[in-house]
């Protein structure tokens, strides 16, 4: 196949459901991806199902070797290829819902999802997960098709050793409430750390303002020793004014009084 795979990697089964689906050549829309068939015996992805029409009753195949290419929107298909395509065989299934079984006789779980990759179909991993409330509280586990043994119409049964160290593939709710709650541990540590912070800040407040009381007061001490010797120059040079004023007046008067006597000798 020479074709345009957008996504490389590989992708879950449930990405693809609902999909668009366009005709390559036309641009037409064909209808929405309704199933992948999976042939089991391979663990390969030969065909994909499309629906469309009123309520979307109407059933077309297509060939996996058809499809042009797999973006994040839509698939294109090429239907000037002609590849047969059976809507039925033996060893094609979706085992989706299937139970997992160990070769030891106990029940892990279910078949919820598959990864797949876009060009080849091939199956890489199959997605298992506990029944009930425990898969949803510890999400899903890869379980590579080799390790498969046995696949029945409503069961598969897998190698106990290698179901036992199965690799986890999504988070459960008990992964998210523990990143939650380092998330919360850690806000609260950084709450109390700034709040540490405020409080040795607000600490500090009395001392400035006490450091800042005490050069006020000196500014002041100094301020009135300076007015005080300014005062005191000032009187001083006030009183010296007075005095000199004082002995000019006392010897004018002096004087003023020995022209009058003089002036009374005079006449006599």
């Amino acid at each position: 196949m020479s074709l345009l795979f957008l996504q490389a990697k590989p992708i879950r089964q449930s990405q693809l459901l609902n999909r668009l689906v366009l005709e390559r050549q036309t641009t037409e829309e064909i209808g929405h991806v309704d199933q992948l068939l999976l042939d089991y015996q391979a663990h390969r992805v030969v065909a994909l199902r499309c629906k469309s029409g009123l309520l979307g009753t109407k059933k077309r195949y297509f060939a996996w070797g058809q499809i042009e290419s797999i973006g994040t929107d839509s698939i294109l298909v090429n239907t000037s290829k002609h590849h047969k395509t059976q809507e039925n065989t033996e060893s094609w299934d979706s085992l989706i819902g299937h139970e997992v079984w160990t070769d030891a006789g106990n029940k892990i779980g279910k078949l919820v999802d598959y990864l797949l990759k876009p060009k080849s179909g091939t199956v890489v991993n199959y997605l298992f997960s506990d029944v009930g409330w425990h898969g949803v509280m510890d999400g899903m586990y890869l379980l590579p098709p080799v390790a498969i043994s046995s696949i029945g119409s409503k069961r598969v049964i897998v190698l106990d050793a290698v179901a036992q160290n199965s690799k986890q593939y999504g988070e459960g709710l008990n992964q998210k409430i523990g990143q939650a709650t380092d998330l919360i541990k850690e806000d609260y540590q950084k709450t109390v750390q700034e709040f540490q912070a405020v409080k040795q800040k607000a600490q500090h407040i009395p001392e400035q303002l006490k450091d800042k009381a005490q050069s006020v007061t000196e500014q002041l001490k100094d301020k009135a020793k300076a007015t005080t010797a300014q005062f005191k120059d000032k009187a001083q040079s006030v009183t010296e004014q007075l005095k000199d004023r004082a002995n000019a007046t006392t010897a004018h008067l002096k004087d003023k009084a020995q022209s009058v006597t003089k002036q009374l000798k005079d006449k006599k």
